[in-house]
């Protein structure tokens, strides 16, 4: 989008040019103690040596294991004869839980037996520094075995309820979240990315794909061009969106925007592919942050009935 912006300004040529956005790519991103880095894993994990070899037996298995939740299971050897497995989930990169057993390890068996699992739940700030910390539990017992077969390791939990498996495939998670830049919205706006993004952002997704217009009128700046009509105050917006709804296309995108990196230039940041545009009047002034929507697509006429 290379037209200059007016910011006092949104004229039916600025609406039409976010109709919408790029995404950003993927962002470097500083992984989470009990994860190890992809690169240095080459090569898939064989069978315990038949000879002794002077070294804790777990290193013919040591590596990053991980199913499809974004969950890795990290696997370290302790001493000559323990096992260490950290278990961590970042389907989030403000939340995270991590469970940490250790053990002796088997090598005829390939398996780890273990009574101090521990499972901690962690939240973490904008800069990634750890805001709070729970322990959960730390006598959890159970045991781990690893399949060279299939290059596998599954991990038993023992609870009151009963057992829980849980099995990890070799290799890093691609799913796993971890705080990224907490500049990355910086050319628009000086809000705390994670107010930006669990709040704010979290709350126009949910008024746009419930079609809650009362909510978003109070975050529009006016007036606003939708489907090319201009819209002065919430009064107009709410009486225009009588006979509105969203796209079905469009709902979906938005349902999809997992609100992390969204895509940002000097217009604003886009949500979605660019069912909605905010950006911040307050910027570069010494007043506080604010994000206003000043776009929406996807608007269309209500079927009648």
């Amino acid at each position: 989008m290379k037209k200059t912006i007016l910011v006092f300004v949104l004229t039916l040529a600025l609406a039409l040019s976010f109709a919408g956005c790029g995404k950003s790519g993927t962002a470097d991103v500083t992984a989470p103690a009990g994860t190890a880095d992809p690169a240095a894993q080459q090569q898939a994990p064989e069978a315990a040596a038949a000879e002794e070899d002077g070294q804790n037996p777990v290193m013919n298995v040591v590596g990053v294991y991980s199913n499809d939740s974004s969950v890795e299971a990290l696997v370290e050897a302790e001493g000559m004869e323990n096992a260490k497995i950290t278990v961590t989930y970042a389907g989030s990169p403000w939340f995270q839980n991590r469970t940490v057993m250790s053990g002796p390890f088997d090598p005829e068996t390939l398996t780890v037996t273990f009574n101090n699992a521990t499972l901690t739940d962690y939240t973490y700030g904008s800069d990634g520094s750890v805001t709070s910390e729970t322990v959960s539990y730390t006598d959890g017992t159970g045991h781990a075995v690893f399949n060279p077969a299939d290059n596998t390791l599954t991990v038993t939990e023992d609870f009151p309820s009963g057992s829980m498996d849980s099995v990890y495939k070799w290799g890093p998670s691609p799913d796993m979240k971890t705080v990224t830049d907490p500049d990355h919205y910086a050319p628009v706006t000086a809000m705390d990315k994670f107010q930006l993004e669990t709040v704010v952002a979290f709350n126009v997704r949910t008024w746009y794909v419930s079609e809650n217009w009362f909510a978003m009128a109070d975050v529009i700046r006016y007036p606003i061009m939708v489907n090319g009509v201009e819209l002065a105050d919430p009064e107009a917006f709410l009486g225009y969106m009588v006979n509105k709804t969203v796209s079905e296309s469009d709902r979906d995108a938005m349902l999809e925007e997992d609100l992390l990196d969204m895509f940002v230039n000097g217009e604003g940041i886009c949500m979605g592919d660019g069912e909605v545009w905010m950006n911040d009047p307050n910027y570069m002034t010494d007043a506080e942050p604010v994000l206003q929507v000043i776009a929406l697509n996807g608007i269309v006429d209500r079927p009648e009935t």
